[in-house]
């Protein structure tokens, strides 16, 4: 059965150091899905991004794909001290055990989440405002359709661009077991975001999720997913972080100095 259960936690006023860490992430990935028995198919995958346009929106992404089509991913924004993360599962969870497994790996003093059941697609918060949120979480169902591994590799590969998001991994994509797999999981990390992409063999149906940490055109992401899929597609649309956290006050009164030496040695190319 394809996982329907969605938990999506944002997370201010969390610890430098923890978040800065690829150790702590990687060992919460592992925390989460030994607790909440996902099963992973994969070892995590981690991607250090410090190489952005905006020294300031550095941090770690990282993510764990797993049995029945679903995943753990992480995205962290230390220089902005916050970080999100993402839970798609087909087993049952106490969402503020979920929360309390993270924080002890990466501490936040405020937290904010919310589950979605994919199964009906409507979010518990479906209000947006770009000039305040943190970005936007596009949750995708398709029903009657055929996909390979190559296909969803080459749509991965294709969707970023399209819709203005910067890919900053290839895809990688995976079955869910060597013999008589039942799922086929793609991950494409986009500048401290992600696409995902869980595809059922038997059922004929897939998962997708776009989350930027910027806004984009709704009506060409529409498009895209329209001329990809046809018209056996629901799309759900909820904002990422909450107003009063769109810039966080201790990043403005601690102005790192890697920052500042990243900025220097860029304005002298």
């Amino acid at each position: 059965m394809q996982a329907t259960r969605h938990f999506m936690l944002d997370a201010y006023d969390c610890n430098f150091e923890q978040a800065n860490s690829a150790m702590v992430v990687n060992n919460l990935l592992v925390t989460l899905a030994n607790g909440l028995d996902m099963n992973p198919v994969m070892p995590p995958y981690l991607l250090p991004y410090y190489y952005c346009d905006e020294p300031e929106d550095g941090g770690i992404s990282a993510f764990v794909l797993c049995e029945n089509g679903s995943h753990i991913t992480i995205h962290t924004f230390p220089y902005r001290y916050c970080y999100f993360v993402d839970v798609l599962t087909d087993r049952f969870f106490e969402e503020e055990r979920v929360k309390e497994l993270i924080c002890q790996h990466i501490y936040a003093e405020n937290m904010q989440s919310m589950v979605n059941d994919r199964r009906t697609n409507i979010a518990l918060r479906r209000d947006i405002n770009s000039s305040a949120d943190f970005g936007p979480h596009y949750m995708i169902s398709v029903e009657n359709l055929d996909a390979t591994m190559e296909s969803i590799f080459k749509w991965l590969d294709y969707i970023a661009p399209k819709i203005n998001m910067l890919p900053i991994s290839r895809p990688y994509v995976i079955f869910d077991r060597i013999e008589n797999p039942e799922f086929i999981s793609g991950m494409l990390v986009v500048a401290q975001s992600h696409i995902a992409f869980h595809y059922s063999i038997s059922e004929k149906t897939a998962n997708l999720d776009i989350f930027s940490c910027s806004f984009l055109d709704d009506g060409v992401v529409e498009s895209i997913i329209e001329q990809s899929f046809g018209e056996d597609v629901q799309i759900c649309l909820c904002a990422r972080g909450g107003s009063k956290y769109k810039h966080n006050i201790r990043y403005a009164e601690k102005y790192n100095d890697n920052i500042r030496i990243n900025k220097a040695w860029r304005s002298n190319i």
